[in-house]
């Protein structure tokens, strides 16, 4: 194992972050988890595995919260029976016990595109029998490393840190896009070197390339579909807060900055999950106008959708250069996507993977085992049927707490509807393209953002500040004051 320079910068805040308490801590992984390109600790010995910053501050993350007996409640009851918390808990044990023994059951049974690297950090490009591999364990641990985020942000959030997590994500989106500001800056002034020091994992970097004159806007992480994943889960996130009036001013501003680098930034990925997550805006902006209360957002939305971009899309016809251009990218990303040499690669990863899933009698290959192109075929093909319908209880627990009506705030109810909104954005892309099950630390993060408001809402104000009443000081003391468990506003 090798610390890169970054590491040292991580384990310093990591240890600030347990003397100072969750605040410190959960701002500091919400601004890692932009450094996907980025690599804390070199593990060789795992087939030259990356750890990145933000799994490395997962750790001392749930270290704060271990330190604070009321956190440590918290953080338990956020995974009980019956929430998404619970759900998600399942599904992830159940990855991890497959990465151990479905790799061994079913060890030559069928042809796969292994997950794991070789010593160079490369993956195979050629088929081989489903067999064990290092990939087994890293991709166990970040899961594991996943459910300890999810279960840490849900159990602060019912701890009255909702509105200062949400405040973070809308911080972490206007970082995301000053990011992606300097990435295309360094790229045309032929300085790109300068951001070596956070692309520094073992990770094959696509950071120069363009498409019809474009340039694939990748910020700080190692490919376009990887940067515009992450973008349009900022985007649900900050537009849901602009349409609920909630911290509207910033999140307003933030929405309107990372919304044109979706656009540009080239990716199929993000604009065939950014066409679903607009409908489904549409969709909510058009029951709060016919069933109400809606607002002026909701108004201002359905006007530039269903008006605003059509004539603008007319307008750009009358331009042949801008249409020509325009019309070259599409045509690029997405009709002629499937014609390419990758598209060719991941139909053949899906296929395969499809195929394994069905010579392994629905049971999967094990976690880690088996590299797709689709987060769904990447489920069957890996934790199978069972592990597929876990997830699928946990996402259906997570969006019918959001439809269902709950009494409480109404700013924090509006925090974990636009989580939600987040965290199905980022399903949506991972269908598309995700090549494993892990969906990553921002989607635990939002996850538990949501899952935490959402059930905080099932609370009355009273039974609440009764069980604050009734805590000992030794539950009560953290290093920092304690906001109230629900605001009663």
């Amino acid at each position: 194992m090798s610390i890169e320079p970054i590491g040292f910068i991580v384990l310093l805040l990591g240890l600030l972050g347990m003397v100072n308490g969750a605040r410190f801590a959960i701002a500091t992984l919400c601004l890692s988890t932009l450094l996907g390109a980025a690599a804390a600790l070199q593990l060789p010995a795992l087939g030259g595995s990356s750890i990145q910053p933000s799994h490395l501050l997962v750790l001392f993350l749930v270290a704060a919260a271990l330190l604070r007996p009321a956190q440590t409640q918290a953080m338990l009851a956020s995974i009980a029976y019956p929430g998404p918390g619970f759900w998600f808990a399942a599904y992830i044990l159940f990855s991890v016990a497959s990465s151990f023994f479905l790799p061994r059951i079913f060890a030559g049974a069928t042809l796969v595109y292994s997950s794991a690297r070789d010593a160079t950090g490369m993956m195979s490009t050629v088929a081989a029998p489903l067999s064990p591999g290092s990939s087994n364990l890293s991709q166990s641990v970040y899961l594991l490393g996943d459910l300890a985020c999810f279960a840490v942000v849900s159990g602060l959030t019912r701890l009255g840190y909702a509105r200062f997590i949400a405040l973070q994500l809308i911080v972490a989106s206007i970082v995301c896009f000053a990011l992606a500001l300097i990435d295309i800056g360094t790229f045309l002034t032929d300085q790109s070197y300068l951001l070596d020091v956070i692309r520094n994992a073992n990770y094959t970097m696509h950071t120069a390339e363009t498409i019809s004159g474009f340039k694939r806007i990748v910020g700080p992480f190692p490919e376009a579909s990887t940067y515009g994943a992450v973008a349009l889960a900022y985007f649900s996130f900050t537009l849901m807060l602009w349409l609920e009036r909630i911290q509207s001013r910033m999140a307003g501003l933030a929405t309107l900055f990372i919304g044109p680098t979706i656009v540009l930034c080239t990716s199929t990925t993000a604009y065939i999950a950014g066409i679903f997550v607009v409908c489904m805006f549409v969709l909510y902006c058009l029951k709060r106008l016919i069933s109400g209360p809606a607002a002026t957002p909701h108004v201002i939305l359905l006007v530039i959708t269903l008006f605003l971009i059509p004539c603008g899309i007319v307008a750009l016809s009358l331009v042949p250069d801008a249409w020509d251009s325009i019309a070259g990218l599409v045509n690029t990303t997405l009709s002629d996507k499937l014609q390419s040499q990758s598209g060719e690669e991941r139909t053949a990863w899906n296929t395969l993977a499809l195929i394994a899933f069905v010579d392994t009698a629905t049971f999967g290959a094990g976690l880690g085992t088996v590299r797709a192109s689709s987060f769904i075929a990447a489920l069957l093909s890996n934790v199978g049927l069972t592990g597929t319908l876990l997830f699928a209880a946990f996402l259906y627990s997570l969006v019918r707490a959001s439809g269902r009506h709950m009494s409480g705030d109404r700013e924090i109810r509006a925090i974990g509807n636009a989580a939600v909104m987040a965290s199905i954005a980022q399903v949506a892309s991972a269908a598309i393209s995700g090549s494993g099950t892990d969906l990553g630390l921002l989607f635990s993060t939002t996850a538990g953002l949501a899952a935490g408001c959402l059930a905080a809402t099932n609370i009355a104000p009273r039974r609440a500040n009764r069980s604050l009443a009734n805590r000992t000081p030794l539950e009560t003391s953290t290093s920092l004051p304690r906001a109230p468990m629900f605001s009663t506003r």
